[in-house]
């Protein structure tokens, strides 16, 4: 009885464990399948220390279309110490399938130095926003 019992509380369990960690989505693009992830790039800045710093004048544009990038996750990030977001899923539609050139830009408020890198990203028409290229880090002199 007992054996019986497990068996059947095993099967049960098999089909709940069976929980599909992809969806199909309909977008202009035609169906995908993608991942229940939310994909966020982020961008870390330093002191000349190497120590993590907040920065003023944060700012993210995309070169192609001249746009400022906006996030709506930013509090998510606020909880590591030095790293902003540069995009995140919500703003992939913002972004070109095969990638942009997405300027960032921030200022030391100790120094008054401003720094600006470019990344290359996508979005479009894949599921999560993607760092193609381009730095994770960047250090003020």
């Amino acid at each position: 009885m007992i054996k019986r019992i497990f068996i059947s509380l095993l099967f049960a369990c098999s089909f709940i464990s069976c929980h599909k960690a992809q969806q199909q989505v309909q977008t202009p693009c035609g169906t995908q399948v993608c991942t229940d992830l939310f994909a966020i790039i982020t961008i870390k800045f330093t002191d000349k220390n190497g120590n993590a710093m907040t920065v003023q004048n944060y700012s993210v544009t995309n070169q192609r279309t001249h746009l400022k990038i906006v996030n709506t996750s930013s509090a998510v990030i606020n909880m590591i110490y030095g790293s902003y977001i540069v995009a995140d899923d919500n703003a992939k539609s913002q972004l070109s399938t095969d990638g942009d050139d997405v300027l960032v830009s921030a200022t030391n408020p100790t120094t008054g130095q401003t720094k600006a890198v470019t990344l290359k990203l996508s979005g479009g028409c894949n599921c999560h926003v993607n760092r193609i290229s381009g730095v994770d880090v960047v250090a003020f002199d």
